[in-house]
């Protein structure tokens, strides 16, 4: 069994902005309500609160989510099935609402989809959980997500004269781990596939690609370094699902340092594990020019005309809409989250 912190309330964003540097600023958004939600009484469910199932390939089983609408009004709401992904900083995620499946949520089949429920109506949707004939023995790990879709989508309508627009959505989804255990021998086995720079606000990062090719979910922890620029940094391999892979972002140097640059990579995880990679990352030619470009673009251009810049204005709102969503949605909900996947 793997310690999922699973129930987690999820907050998707969608922004748009468009508009010159101007005085004036007009907004108009829409956010969803959110749905209490928690496995049903009689469930299979581990000490941490997520559906946890141990099934041969072949067999199934039948479970329920408990929905609670914790809106004072009436709501439509679904219940789907949402695939787990392993973030790029590593820990697992799901996928957001209405996202198609591709892995193991094709396994769930949920009975009742759609539902209205009246303000603090509680109702128990039924899921069965099928595992394919010949599945590997393993750990999969997908979701089970409710959700109340948006009234509208935003459209940042065009203010006119000297005004600039933006549109902001909040969709929340609360989501429950459905963790899935095959029989038969199983381990994680993390690979390093290779490393590349990019430009970021934050500098020159490298991208170390990594994928857990083995059959059980990974916890540990790694060492990039690079020698000739004194980079010796560490970080946690939070859960690293199986079959997925990520490109993880370490921030290098602040400006482009051009040269043969030798990288290492170890990682340490479960019960001894090692996994070494040493490689090669040349910044020169055409890759340095594009770097110094890109770290340009990156860069918030000053203000003209009015001499105030309002992308300065517009990212601290979103982050108090996104803090306040959150809060708000902690207040009417019975169970406190926090506002991004949780981790496994």
């Amino acid at each position: 069994m793997v310690n999922l912190k699973i129930a987690a309330v999820t907050l998707a964003v969608a922004f748009l902005a468009c508009g010159v540097w101007t005085q004036t600023a007009v907004a108009d958004g829409k956010s969803s309500d959110a749905l209490g939600a928690d496995p049903a009484p009689g469930s299979q469910v581990s000490p941490k609160g997520f559906f946890l199932l141990n099934l041969a390939p072949g067999e199934s089983a039948n479970q329920s989510l408990r929905v609670h609408n914790t809106n004072p009004r009436q709501v439509t709401g679904r219940v789907q099935p949402v695939d787990a992904v392993t973030g790029e900083m590593t820990g697992a995620e799901f996928r957001g609402p209405g996202t198609a499946s591709a892995t193991t949520s094709r396994w769930l089949t949920v009975a009742t989809p759609e539902f209205t429920l009246a303000p603090d109506e509680v109702r128990d949707v039924a899921f069965t959980v099928r595992v394919p004939e010949g599945t590997l023995p393993g750990q999969y790990l997908a979701g089970v997500s409710a959700w109340v879709p948006l009234v509208a989508p935003g459209v940042a309508a065009d203010p006119g004269g000297k005004q600039a627009g933006f549109a902001i959505n909040l969709q929340y989804q609360r989501v429950v781990g459905v963790e899935v255990d095959v029989p038969g021998p199983r381990a994680p086995k993390l690979a390093v596939t290779g490393a590349e720079p990019k430009a970021s606000p934050e500098g020159v990062t490298l991208g170390v690609h990594m994928a857990n090719q083995g059959s059980a979910f990974a916890h540990g922890t790694g060492v990039i370094r690079i020698p000739d620029t004194k980079t010796d940094f560490s970080f946690k391999i939070d859960t690293f699902v199986p079959g997925t892979s990520i490109v993880y972002p370490m921030a290098w140097t602040q400006q482009v340092v051009p040269g043969s640059h030798h990288v290492e990579v170890d990682l340490a995880y479960d019960g001894g594990r090692r996994t070494t990679w040493n490689g090669i990352v040349t910044i020169s030619g055409a890759l340095a020019g594009q770097l110094g470009s890109d770290l340009a673009k990156v860069k918030v251009a000053p203000s003209k005309g009015s001499g105030f810049n309002w992308l300065l204005v517009l990212v601290p709102v979103v982050l108090v809409l996104l803090v306040g969503g959150a809060l708000a949605l902690r207040s009417r909900s019975r169970q406190p989250g926090r506002v991004k996947y949780r981790a496994i």
